[in-house]
């Protein structure tokens, strides 16, 4: 049985590899060449006559010149290869997009330390744009109820009293001709009404807010639409949290505008499931489809397919992911998994 004697820290050249900095190997290499050419120095000068020492003493000169640039040639190469694949790391950084990050593993103790503080920047970024942009969809989700809650109570209900006006008029008027205008009239104001509570539910449900995701969706589904919607719910007994509830709603509405707007299809199922920790929405039509790799990767402005960005955009922020599968004539399949363990505490 063999047994492997143990090497020092201070006598395995890995150890001064990594824990060396650049600018510390490079001082050691030069000051060993200079070392060396001291101490051959006076052994040439003691050793060799008057005529034959100049010679050696230029050539040890012109050896340690070469040996101190070429040590410190591969030195500086070495150190500035992983400098590049940083610079390569930092330049590929893009807002909205998931950010790489950087290995640690660096040879050189001062790119571990840049590493760690790039990565560590990164983070904090990422973070910060997770919490500014929860923000700003909360602001504009406060925004729509506000909107919304207006359009039901104030404008919604100077409607119907323009309606109840018409009525009470329309039981004094004898006129055959002035009844008829008054019907038409009224008939416009019933359905600048239903418009109007339309746009409220779209706005902001309230029964999101009152009764939870399962009841809005059913509701969503009732909708009067292009295509025949279907609603299947498992897994699901309590309420999720708030904001995954918004996500999911927004997400579900998004894709059954599209199905209805663009695809034109005739029939679109919603499937809704929890299972290991995670909630999947699931949403196909039987639409005309569509090239996902003609989307881009980021956002431009003036292109379509800018509500696939916000879809996309709302499960990213709750730390999931959402997957459009589709192909020309084929429909569109749009799955978006959120985790709960993760959410549970986003405010």
């Amino acid at each position: 049985m063999s047994c492997e004697i143990p090497v020092r820290p201070s006598l395995d050249p890995r150890w001064w590899h990594r824990n060396l900095t650049t600018f510390q190997k490079v001082v050691v290499a030069n000051s060993a060449i200079i070392a060396a050419g001291a101490i051959s120095g006076p052994l040439i000068t003691l050793n060799f006559s008057g005529r034959t020492r100049l010679p050696f003493l230029v050539g040890l000169l012109a050896i340690g010149l070469v040996a101190i640039l070429v040590a410190n040639f591969l030195i500086l190469r070495l150190a500035f290869k992983p400098m590049r694949e940083l610079e390569s790391t930092m330049s590929s950084v893009q807002p909205g997009v998931d950010e790489p990050r950087v290995h640690a593993n660096f040879s050189d103790p001062d790119l571990r330390r840049i590493a760690t503080v790039f990565n560590s920047m990164l983070d904090r970024l990422e973070h910060e744009r997770h919490v500014s942009a929860q923000r700003v969809l909360q602001a504009q989700e406060r925004e729509r109820e506000r909107v919304a809650r207006e359009l039901h109570d104030q404008t919604g209900q100077a409607l119907t009293h323009e309606i109840i006006s018409l009525d009470l008029l329309l039981e004094r008027t004898g006129d055959v001709k002035a009844r008829q205008q008054l019907e038409a009239v009224k008939r416009t104001l019933e359905e600048t009404l239903e418009e109007v509570h339309r746009m409220s539910q779209d706005l902001r449900p309230s029964v999101l807010d009152d009764l939870g995701l399962v009841p809005a969706l059913r509701t969503l589904a009732k909708q009067p639409s292009g295509a025949q919607v279907a609603l299947q719910v498992d897994g699901l007994r309590d309420r999720l949290p708030a904001p995954i509830e918004t996500a999911l709603y927004r997400i579900a509405q998004e894709a059954l505008t599209n199905a209805n707007k663009y695809a034109k299809a005739s029939h679109v199922n919603i499937d809704l499931r929890c299972l290991d920790g995670h909630v999947r929405l699931r949403v196909r039509d039987d639409g005309v489809g569509f090239d996902p790799g003609s989307i881009p990767e980021r956002e431009e402005p003036g292109r379509a397919g800018l509500g696939i960005f916000g879809m996309r955009e709302r499960a990213t922020l709750l730390r999931g992911t959402l997957d459009i599968n589709s192909a020309p004539l084929k429909g569109t399949e749009v799955v978006a998994n959120l985790p709960l363990e993760d959410n549970n505490h986003d405010g």
